[in-house]
């Protein structure tokens, strides 16, 4: 077999290990630690490097070390921005890891046309003042290709730019990073935001809602997207009030209770997951218990989020979703992701993203004749039509070109998905899904 040598594994009692070399950038100097990841759980294999993470800026190689096999090619390196230590970390550490599975996955069939794919990992915090800094790091430890995977990747763009690497939002909604100025190397293929209000806008018409109360945290990436969000809303339903907590509150009944002093028609929660929105969810559940409660893509998306919440509490919720079972690519990812992880493996869209987009730039580097020429890589990006995607609807596809760099076709990368009385996102919204034509 044509790659990287795999990781090493061990066996202690029935559970599978593997060990995984970590080069880690503390205070410039450089330190390699040997990291033991057990395989039986679901988030136990990111566990150990976002310890690493924490301590510093960390360079991760994960199974694919750079240590190559005898006989195989040097190896493409590939940046990815992980922020692993801040409120992102819900859906940052799912994605991160699909990311190290992809990539592994590829290294295993022979790399792109024999070269293997090395992952250097480094952590902005989703802090828009590091981005830059960050990016430049990525690119000096030899990156010919980045990937965000943070809350808000537009920063990076003038550095991008600079650069010339080829980059991809991996879950990024805000359409900033695919836009001009500063996007002849930027990418996105999530949903956009813009997709996500004309699918809420659908549904809120479609069941009569026309007063919306919003409750958010108070995190720069949650106002980033209600800046975008929040002035197309308001052109089909009046926001009666938006209440915002801190994402560490222990308690929001005031603000919930100022939201019902409204009697909105629905209640919009919007933040970045996690605690914050099994407190926020509860408490209107609780102060609020026939109200229609909304959700934006985060909890729906973070199965260990679920187990948090009491039991009911999230009954009814509506959620901004991308998975439908139906569709062949997802259930074709949802067999590798549990032979990877287990039966009991929860998919979510952070995982279908982060596939699509080792796909994509195994692609553009395959169809460049090799992953080391940014220029030919970037454009072969903007070549790429028509790919199905492991989200959205049965043959929704993924479209690039010169002058379309979100690619996005139309809104059926959407799927309205309903908690059910085990707080779980068992159904689609029966009242309402987004009109859908794919090919």
């Amino acid at each position: 077999m044509n790659g990287v040598n795999q990781s090493t594994r061990t066996r202690h009692g029935g559970t599978e290990e593997r060990g995984d070399w970590v080069s880690i950038n503390v205070m410039g100097r450089r330190k390699s630690k040997r990291v033991v990841r057990r395989a039986a759980t679901v988030a136990g294999s990111i566990v150990a490097a976002t310890a690493l993470l924490a301590t510093g800026t960390a360079m991760v190689a994960g199974a694919a070390t750079g240590k190559t096999s005898k006989g195989s090619k040097s190896p493409i390196i590939v940046g990815e921005d992980w922020d692993s230590t801040s409120a992102n970390a819900a859906f940052t550490d799912v994605t991160a890891k699909t990311i190290q599975l992809a990539v592994n996955q590829v290294n295993k069939s022979g790399g792109v046309l024999g070269h293997p794919i090395k992952l250097v990992i480094g952590n902005d915090e989703s802090d828009p003042t590091k981005t830059p800094a960050v990016t430049q790091q990525l690119a000096n430890e030899g990156a010919k290709f980045l990937l965000y995977n943070n809350g808000l990747p537009a920063p990076a763009k003038p550095t991008v730019q600079k650069l010339g690497i080829p980059s991809i939002g991996v879950t990024a909604v805000i359409p900033t990073f695919a836009n001009p100025p500063d996007n002849t190397f930027t990418y996105l293929l999530s949903s956009p935001l813009s997709d996500w209000s004309q699918v809420l806008c659908g549904a809120w018409k479609k069941t009569g809602v026309k007063t919306v109360g919003v409750l958010r945290d108070n995190s720069t990436t949650t106002a980033s997207l209600d800046n975008v969000l929040f002035p197309t809303l308001k052109k089909c339903v009046t926001l009666v009030d938006v209440e915002t907590a801190p994402g560490t509150a222990s308690d929001v009944t005031a603000q919930v209770a100022r939201l019902k002093s409204h009697n909105p028609d629905a209640i919009l929660v919007a933040d970045l997951g996690g605690s914050f929105e099994i407190l926020a969810q509860e408490t209107v559940h609780q102060l609020m218990p026939t109200e229609t409660r909304y959700s934006l893509a985060t909890i729906v998306n973070e199965p260990t989020t679920w187990k948090l919440a009491s039991p009911g509490s999230l009954t009814g919720v509506i959620a901004i979703g991308s998975l439908n079972p139906n569709n062949p690519q997802t259930k074709k990812l949802k067999s590798v992701l549990v032979a990877n992880n287990g039966s009991s493996y929860a998919m979510t869209a952070f995982d279908a993203q982060a596939w699509d987009t080792i796909q994509l730039m195994k692609t553009a580097m395959a169809k460049a004749g090799g992953g080391n020429t940014t220029a030919k890589v970037n454009k072969q990006m903007q070549k790429i039509s028509s790919y199905l995607a492991s989200f959205g609807q049965p043959g929704y596809t993924l479209t690039y070109s010169a002058k379309k760099h979100a690619g996005a076709n139309g809104l059926c990368g959407i799927v309205l998905q309903q908690f059910d009385s085990q707080n779980k996102p068992s159904k689609a919204y029966a009242k309402y899904q987004p009109p859908c034509k794919t090919k």
